[in-house]
């Protein structure tokens, strides 16, 4: 008995942090869509060549938005063994947005 109630709270735990993750993806999913409605919006405030280029950039964070938006889906719907596999790939489609987030910012 005292093997089943020591190997139940890491479960928990386990669950805990994983639930965590999945609320902070979630939210920074959410915060990017607010962005890029505040970039598209300001793009169409400028003059036809700027707004068509930063149009390309929102399109890109756009696309990269849903591709983020997915995963964290695959991730939420991942059995355990698959958690880690499924969270390093979206760590580095995170990297990835982060990137175009920045060039984004330049811009604007």
């Amino acid at each position: 008995m005292r093997t089943i109630e020591e190997s139940t709270p890491a479960s928990t735990t386990s669950l805990a942090s994983r639930r965590a993750d999945l609320e902070r993806y979630e939210a920074q999913v959410a915060e990017w869509t607010a962005l890029i409605g505040q970039y598209r919006a300001g793009a169409r405030r400028l003059g036809t060549p700027d707004r068509l280029a930063l149009d390309h950039i929102t399109d890109e964070l756009q696309l990269r938005r849903n591709e983020a938006s997915a995963q964290v889906l695959r991730l939420k719907n991942s059995v355990e063994t698959e958690w880690e596999h499924e969270k390093a790939e979206l760590e580095q489609a995170w990297q990835a947005i982060r990137f175009v987030f920045r060039k984004a910012k330049a811009r604007f």
